[in-house]
């Protein structure tokens, strides 16, 4: 399936000062099948090593980390010789060798001939936990879940997806308006993990997708539990879980509650669990601001946040929804549609490279989502349907002097004084030069 993150890998192929390249992200987006396809395409000869089943490849590590003596000894093991000019070396699931992480700096001073792609899916739990990181001697990517339109691509509706975007950049009403909401709906219950994605594709039915997506939950707790001490492990599952009542609860505010972890929890205990799943890749983190003045980061309220679940499909799995769910007959699941539309907003916000705060509190006034464009700072709102009366970005934009307020929702698109209305389907097009 097509992925974004190609155009990246073959940029970093051709750039001139390029360094050891280490790929992030969680299990089972697509790193290694990406890098793979990217390699055969543009490669002579590749040198993969995953170094989770190929134990014995660490020894190519124990001696001298000098790039000359790893080549020779990888030569040895592999028994083939590695032209440097016409080779990638992938180094896959580093985080299983130390030694191989420190060696990329040496890679990146005393081998620049050399292209190495170094993966892991809990890196980012490693980097962080060990501090084993070459920093300045890498570059840095993040592969996410696949995005909606990946997902449109996947279902062969790139081209309905190109008369949105067409519509974002006019704001004219897009004709092919309610089968992208179809598609969307969609998108809620499958999400964007490549598999779950592949087999929706292939028109398999719901609840066979389900299993993908329940097998994958299922590994995400058997890491947490492998990767952690016991009790750091069990603070980590309790955080998980509590995710899906953390985003429908009946007050309708979408902030991160302790209370909802356990009973007596607290952020003293158990933040530490809240930055392993972020590190982890498989949450994304929106804390609070107290003003909307660049740069935002300044006013952040780091005790104040909400947690959102990197693939929605994974979420909708945990909820067990079905489509009649996402349906607008009954107000009592209102809050959960609005969890879930707020979960997919953030999801393609952040793999579209944005970087979202919030602001306000739910008991007064509360704007979803606020982002830095190059325009300046804009509140983002969110409704899951097209009933899209509001006050929050109002007051917001009012006191902040923003330039213009983006109000996504299942409305067509359209312009009201500085009110722009956002189709939920290109939420991932907001920021797109």
């Amino acid at each position: 399936m097509k992925r974004k993150i190609s155009e990246k890998l073959v940029a970093w192929k051709q750039s001139d000062s390029k360094k050891p390249l280490m790929l992030f992200g969680a299990r089972q987006t697509g790193k290694t099948t990406s890098i793979l396809e990217f390699a055969h395409a543009n490669y002579d000869q590749v040198i993969y090593i995953d170094f989770y089943k190929q134990p014995q490849m660490k020894a190519a590590f124990n001696g001298s980390l000098e790039p000359a003596a790893i080549i020779a000894t990888l030569e040895a093991l592999l028994r083939r010789k590695i032209d440097a000019a016409h080779t990638l070396i992938v180094f896959d699931e580093i985080q299983e060798c130390d030694r191989a992480i420190t060696a990329l700096k040496f890679f990146c001073t005393d081998a620049i001939g050399y292209d190495v792609v170094a993966a892991g899916s809990l890196l980012g739990v490693h980097v962080a936990r060990e501090g084993s990181f070459p920093v300045g001697y890498v570059d840095m990517l993040t592969m996410h879940p696949m995005d909606f339109e990946e997902f449109c691509w996947a279902l062969d509706e790139g081209m309905a997806f190109d008369l949105a975007r067409q519509s974002y950049r006019s704001f004219a009403p897009c004709a092919l308006h309610e089968r992208l909401m179809e598609l969307y709906q969609s998108y809620l219950l499958v999400g964007g993990m490549p598999e779950a994605v592949l087999a929706h594709a292939n028109g398999r039915p719901l609840h066979e997708v389900r299993e993908i997506q329940e097998a994958l939950r299922v590994a995400y707790v058997a890491d947490m539990a492998k990767y952690a001490t016991n009790t750091d492990a069990a603070k980590i599952i309790e955080c998980w879980e509590s995710l899906p009542s953390q985003l429908a609860k009946e007050s309708g505010s979408t902030k991160f509650i302790w209370k909802y972890v356990a009973s007596g929890a607290k952020a003293e205990r158990y933040s530490s669990a809240i930055d392993w799943l972020v590190a982890s890749g498989v949450v994304s983190k929106c804390t609070q601001i107290s003003e909307g003045v660049s740069p935002l980061k300044s006013f952040e309220n780091p005790s104040s946040f909400k947690i959102y679940v990197a693939d929605t499909g994974l979420l909708s799995c945990a909820y067990d929804a079905t489509p009649a769910d996402f349906e607008e007959k009954d107000n009592r699941s209102a809050r959960f549609r609005g969890g879930m539309a707020e979960n997919y907003v953030m999801q393609q916000l952040v793999v579209s490279g944005l970087k979202p705060y919030y602001w306000g509190m739910q008991s007064t006034h509360e704007v979803e989502f606020v982002i830095k464009l190059e325009d300046g700072v804009v509140p983002v709102e969110v409704k899951s349907g097209r009933r899209v009366a509001s006050t929050s970005a109002n007051r917001f934009a009012e006191k902040y002097g923003c330039p213009y307020i983006i109000r996504v929702s299942g409305k067509n698109f359209g312009a009201d004084g500085n009110v722009r209305s956002v189709p939920l389907y290109t939420v991932g097009l907001i920021g797109e030069r």
